[in-house]
Order: C-alpha cells, then structure tokens, then sequence
C-alpha cells in the first residue's frame, strides 16, 4: 500500500472520475460520522465535493484527512503531515500516536482502548483497524451476550401478546379466519442488534488478511451461529436502544456505525470491495487539546469546547463567533480563549517577526477577544520537532487607550519520536507553565 502525508507527493490515479465519484458519495456519510471542525455553509450544499483529495490530471494529493483509502486497485494510506520530516519513523510509531490522540477525543470517538494496540504487530492502518474492530467485538459477545425484548408480529393459530385486530380483519377479508394476527415481544438472541453485529464481522472478514484477525472475526460468527444472516443498514443503527447493563454494546454500535457509513458496498452482499476511513487532522488536534486539558486542569478551570454564543452582530443575529476553547478559571473568573492550529510552523526563523503567524489569523484573534470582552487569547500549534519554538506573546494596543490584547502563541508537544507515552507528561508541563503563567 502506498504511503503518503498530508499535503505531500502526488500520487497517480488509474480512474479519476470513478475514484471522485466515490469521495463524493463519501464525504455525504462522512459529514454524519465524523462532524467537521467547522464547515462552510455552501460547500455543504454542492453536491460534487469532497475535502480529502486534490487531483491534479491523473494525480492526486492528500489534504489534511489522515487514514487510508481504498477504491478498487487505488490504495492509498495517508499520514499525518507533522511526521514528514522525521528520518525513519515506522508506521506503527505514527499509529500508536494517532490512537493516543483518539483516546483523548469526543466528537470524533474511536471505541477501543490502548491495551488492544499494545498486542498489535501490524503495520498496515486498514488491517490494524480490522483487528482492533475484530478484538472489541470479540471480547463483548462472548462474554456478555446479548439477548433482548423483540416486537415480532406473525399470524398465530392460537393468541399470544396482543391481537392486532387491524391486520386479522385484512386476514378474515381473505378468507383466513383461522388464522389470528398477533404482537408479541419473545426474549431473544436473535434480534436486530446482532445481526447487524453479524453482517459487519462478514464484512470486515471479506477484508481480513491477517490470520489472527480472520481467527477472531470467525469466533465471533460462531458465537453468533444462531443469529440470521441479514444484509444491514445504517438507518437501522439509530433505533437501538441499549439497557444499561449492556452498556459494552453501545461501542459496538459505534463500530458497526463506521463500518456501515464509511464504505460503498459491491453488488455481493458480504464483500467490501471499497472501504475507507479518514480522520479529520484538525479536528482530532483541537479535541486532543481540549480533552487533555478537560481531563488534567478541570480542577482549575472550567473548559467549554466549541463556545459559540456571541455574534459579531446581535440584531439580527450574525457572524457568529466560535472558540475552539474557553477557559474560565473557577475561583478569579478570568478567562482564556484558546484557538489550535494544526499548521506547524516548519523551520521558525529567529528573524520571522510574525513568527510563523498568519493574518487572517491574527484578525481573528482579535474579533474574538474584542467582541468577548477578553485580553486572553492563546494560540496553541503543534510542535514540528523534539525541541518546541520559543513562546511569544504579541500585544494588540487598542486605541489611544491603555488597554490591549495579548495573544500568544505557543508549539506543545503533540508527538515525540521517544513515543507517545514521553507526550503526555511533557504536554502537562507545558501546558501548567502556560496557564498558570503571565502573558
């Protein structure tokens, strides 16, 4: 499989027009499955878009979605952009970090946990995924199984549950007076729920390679031997409704989410024959961010992520203004606005005097601490090497008066070549020196 970064070499497509076609159709699952940062209103609209390639003629490149891809023979894994320069990174180096951010995220939830990867020895995204799918399900149908109330409606020569009078009069209009139309709720194994469990595992297995993940996927069809075989839909995965004492299941419903919404099935019912699944870079920074300072400085600040109750214009209501964090520190009240950019700011210059900074960005800043009435802003970027570029603060004076805003930026640790483990102490301390400290 060819491996490639975020906004990095073209590589060359057999068939353009089928592959966009497939992105287009989805990018339409894509928007329910993994909510975009923040979506521009017309592109939502247009029918024929997609954010996950740029083509060039027969080439094409990736932009900031990183996964993989998997379009009839064109199969493509797609890295995150921060690791490019880094000489011999392995692929499992980059994925155990991209779980460890997952692990930190809400609106993009990935339902596995470390331990499952910490038994891997695949290199592969697309295979490592299939197993880590494969090992979740295992672990839950087989010790827990699930069993449950099932409305069945079936024409009975003796009543049981409710007779639905409406369809035994259709019945008797038939001449089949003997025959009584009944709705009644049996307790069983064989239930909606695990057959849609049962039609992702055939799925994932008509992928699998890997015989210790076809071992699995194949236990789970066996536990589940008394189970239908049903072709599924994702329509069917919202009218679930998990009893608490299954609550293990509720992730499975999330696994079989993806697997349904994130691929366009062939004409055979149990054959994927073109399946992807991408994650969107900038949304997975910012809710690291923001989870890790959820789960590390909660006691000290209240953390809301995507704060989006203030317009730039109140009546009527418009331009609406929306912070990828607010803190608001639980004992002074003084609050602190924090927007991510996942743009790294490769080879900072000592004599760059906006430091790797946009305008736009800047302006932006300024309309948020502006309008909320804050002289806080923090930008916080990803670190492009083990050493992280110098914090500088900028000071917006506003007016003649003695009043000004202080927006500082900053690079954390977002990734270490020493693992993912040696990021989360290092992120805690710079995060502590940043808060705790002057801007």
């Amino acid at each position: 499989m060819k491996k490639i970064f975020e906004y990095d070499e073209k590589v060359k497509v057999p068939d353009r027009v089928s592959l966009e076609s497939y992105l287009y159709s989805l990018w339409r699952e894509y928007k329910e499955v993994w909510p975009p940062k923040k979506e521009d209103d017309s592109l939502n609209k247009r029918k024929k878009y997609q954010p996950f390639l740029m083509f060039d003629g027969d080439l094409a490149r990736a932009r900031n979605y990183a996964g993989f891809i998997h379009f009839e023979d064109f199969k493509v894994e797609i890295f995150p952009k921060i690791f490019k320069n880094t000489v011999d990174i392995s692929r499992d180096h980059m994925h155990r970090h991209l779980f460890y951010w997952l692990s930190y995220c809400n609106r993009v939830k990935f339902p596995f946990n470390q331990a499952f990867l910490d038994k891997c020895e695949i290199y592969e995204l697309p295979e490592l995924i299939i197993y880590l799918f494969a090992n979740q399900i295992h672990e839950v149908v087989s010790t827990q199984p699930y069993s449950v109330y099932e409305e069945v409606s079936e024409a009975l020569q003796t009543p049981r549950g409710r007779i639905n009078f409406t369809r035994y009069v259709d019945l008797i209009s038939y001449c089949n007076y003997h025959q009584i139309d009944c709705d009644y709720e049996p307790f069983v194994f064989d239930n909606s729920l695990n057959r849609t469990i049962k039609y992702c595992t055939r799925l994932l297995l008509s992928e699998a390679r890997i015989s210790e993940t076809q071992r699995l996927l194949n236990d789970i069809i066996f536990v589940l031997d008394e189970v239908d075989d049903q072709v599924c839909s994702p329509s069917q995965l919202s009218s679930f409704q998990i009893s608490p004492i299954y609550g293990d299941y509720e992730e499975i419903v999330h696994i079989c989410s993806m697997i349904l919404e994130t691929q366009v099935y062939s004409h055979e019912n149990y054959d994927m024959k073109n399946w992807s699944l991408l994650f969107p870079m900038e949304l997975i920074f910012e809710e690291f961010i923001a989870g890790f300072i959820r789960k590390h400085f909660s006691d000290t600040f209240k953390v809301e992520a995507q704060k989006s109750d203030l317009y730039l214009h109140d009546d009527p209501k418009t331009f609406n203004l929306q912070h990828d964090i607010l803190l608001t520190n639980k004992e002074t009240g003084e609050q602190i606005i924090i927007d991510t950019k996942y743009k790294p700011r490769w080879d900072l210059e000592s004599g760059d005097s906006k430091k790797g900074i946009s305008q736009s960005d800047m302006y932006q800043m300024v309309s948020y601490a502006y309008r909320r009435g804050n002289d806080k802003v923090l930008l916080i970027y990803p670190n492009t090497s083990e050493e992280l570029a110098e914090d500088y603060t900028f000071v917006v004076k506003q007016g003649d008066t003695d009043g000004c805003i202080r927006i500082k930026a900053v690079d954390v640790p977002f990734w270490s070549i020493d693992g993912y483990l040696c990021v989360e102490e290092r992120l805690k301390f710079k995060l502590g020196q940043v808060l705790d400290g002057d801007f």
